[in-house]
């Protein structure tokens, strides 16, 4: 990818903890045209040479990749929110956050994020009518970190509102998904989503 070679230094990290109870199995370890779904989507996020790549998981999911730094998640299963906020401390830059569940996702897509956002210093947030923020295929501020951490303390692990909260404080630009786009943020959840 030769956009990649022009971004400015980011980290990205894959996020792969949840627990899949609609899918009755764990989702990251999903056959994908034939590789763990983990490996194709953290593939996307190395294709765009981030400083640093992180995989977030839980520690029993067991999942490791050569060049990526793995954090497992808090204990307590909170949901994405707490471990977006390990990760965003351990890095302390711009982070590009994937989930594993959204296969459909581009890297084109991923890479048009980061080079928007980092020029203005500030994130990148699609929004649909539909379903709201997608605050798990999103670029974030290092500023952000104080309402990430708010949000936790307060355990408000709801998404959307840390999202709005981000588009509140002006940390993030907000896009709305092409028609061609909208299909890149769907989630594979249950049995019935998989090809």
């Amino acid at each position: 990818m030769d956009q990649a070679q022009d971004l400015p230094a980011f980290a990205a990290a894959l996020i792969c903890g949840g627990r899949s109870f609609r899918m009755g199995r764990d989702k990251a370890w999903l056959d994908w045209g034939g590789s763990p779904l983990w490996s194709v989507q953290l593939e996307k996020l190395s294709s765009l040479k981030p400083a640093r790549l992180l995989i977030a998981c839980r520690e029993e999911q067991n999942i490791q990749a050569l060049g990526a730094e793995v954090l497992h998640d808090p204990p307590g299963n909170a949901g994405p929110l707490p471990p977006l906020l390990r990760c965003m401390e351990h890095v302390q830059m711009p982070l590009l956050a994937l989930a594993v569940d959204m296969p459909e996702i581009t890297p084109d897509l991923l890479c048009r994020m980061v080079a928007e956002g980092q020029p203005a210093k500030r994130g990148v947030i699609f929004r649909s009518e539909a379903y709201g923020y997608e605050p798990l295929a999103a670029l974030y501020p290092v500023e952000v970190l104080p309402l990430l951490r708010t949000a936790v303390q307060a355990h408000d692990f709801r998404l959307q509102n840390f999202a709005q909260a981000a588009v509140d404080a002006g940390l993030m630009l907000v896009r709305h998904p092409s028609h061609l786009e909208e299909g890149q943020f769907k989630n594979v959840n249950t049995p019935d989503d998989l090809p």
